[in-house]
């Protein structure tokens, strides 16, 4: 897939940083056929790609992939699609999927953006985004992957009772996704105190890149939005929830 046409075709500005470290043309050539087996082709229809019937999580740029083979591996009956550009990433995703044999997990190796507008409306439970790229400098912000465009079509995919899931340990990040989440309005937080922003959401796993980023002094805030006409009723004074 020939990444660069189909930004400039869209007029996409980059958000990702680099596809590869290390890896010779041959190396990376060589991973592609292994990647081959569990390559989604046609988004379209992803669910004539599984066997699974069960819910669909969707994570963009799962890195080495620790938190979606976590819930892969927890849920064999759902279905799960990883996205990722960086080689190194996939080269360790695509041996933990082979040593676990894991049957409910397929792959895209390519832009995410590309993803999300292929995926068809209201097909997705639960969409992820796990530490995407910061791009601090004010020059660069407008390549970050959180933004209107990105909300509209998330808003198209996930299920009205569907999640999207957002976690950044950039606090300027996380200011930026609250600011791009309330200003596009279709999705809210389901905390109701900023504690819970603090507190991983249930079937959490803690990755390496969390444990080194805490360590260093940085932590994570986790969004759980849910679509804004499907939140349940919210006493806000006593941070209880009605029937």
């Amino acid at each position: 897939m020939v990444l660069e046409s189909k930004e400039q075709k869209q007029g996409w500005l980059r958000s990702f940083g680099r596809t590869a470290s290390r890896m010779s043309i041959e190396e990376q050539q060589a991973l592609d056929k292994r990647l081959l087996p569990y390559t989604l082709v046609a988004p379209l229809v992803a669910h004539e790609a599984f066997t699974q019937k069960g819910a669909l999580t969707v994570e963009l740029g799962v890195g080495k992939g620790e938190q979606i083979l976590h819930r892969a591996e927890t849920h064999p009956e759902d279905r799960f699609i990883a996205c990722e550009v960086f080689k190194n990433g996939l080269r360790s995703l695509v041996s933990k999927i082979e040593k676990q044999k894991l049957e409910n997990i397929k792959l895209y190796p390519d832009d995410a953006r590309v993803l999300v507008k292929l995926l068809p409306e209201n097909s997705v439970d639960r969409l992820i985004v796990l530490y995407p790229d910061p791009w601090p400098k004010t020059k660069h912000k407008k390549r970050r992957i959180i933004n209107k465009d990105f909300l509209d079509e998330a808003a198209r995919i996930v299920k009205p009772d569907g999640e999207l899931l957002l976690v950044t340990d950039v606090v300027d990040y996380a200011m930026w996704i609250l600011r791009e989440v309330y200003d596009q309005g279709a999705f809210f937080p389901i905390a109701i105190n900023p504690q819970q922003w603090a507190t991983p959401p249930q079937g959490w796993a803690t990755t390496g890149y969390e444990r080194k980023a805490k360590k260093e002094g940085r932590f994570p805030f986790y969004f759980v939005l849910n679509h804004k006409d499907n939140l349940p009723q919210q006493n806000h004074n006593k941070g209880e929830t009605t029937e």
